[in-house]
């Protein structure tokens, strides 16, 4: 009995070891490090920390609300982003854009990027 028992656990770490090794061969990500002038739009909770980012200075068209779900705590520690007071206040963002690559059970493939601020500069 004790010898079932035993066998039965050791096949079911296998299993549960050859998932989490399929499952992480099915994401990839890339990082990209971009920086950028942005106006700072402020804070909510559920989409993080908001900022105004063109992507040609000169063309008001390509202006676009960038979320940042993530700060480097360097950063929280020098400028205090929940502040009211910082709103349209312009900056420069030096930030991290990773891009997952997710594959789901049926072979689809899912791209998902996050945000996050490395630096900030104030203008």
């Amino acid at each position: 009995m004790n010898t079932k028992i035993m066998t039965v656990f050791v096949l079911m770490v296998m299993v549960l070891s050859v998932n989490a090794i399929s499952m992480t061969k099915d994401k990839s990500q890339d990082i990209t490090t971009v920086t950028s002038q942005g106006i700072y739009d402020g804070y909510d909770m559920d989409d993080g920390y908001a900022f105004l980012i063109r992507e040609d200075e000169k063309d008001e068209d390509t202006e676009a609300t960038v979320y940042f779900a993530e700060v480097d705590a360097s950063v929280l520690k020098m400028t205090n982003l929940k502040s009211k007071d910082l709103m349209g206040k312009r900056f420069e963002i030096t930030y991290e854009v990773t891009e997952y690559e997710e594959i789901d059970e049926n072979g689809y493939t899912e791209i998902y990027e996050s945000y996050k601020i490395i630096k900030l500069k104030k203008l």
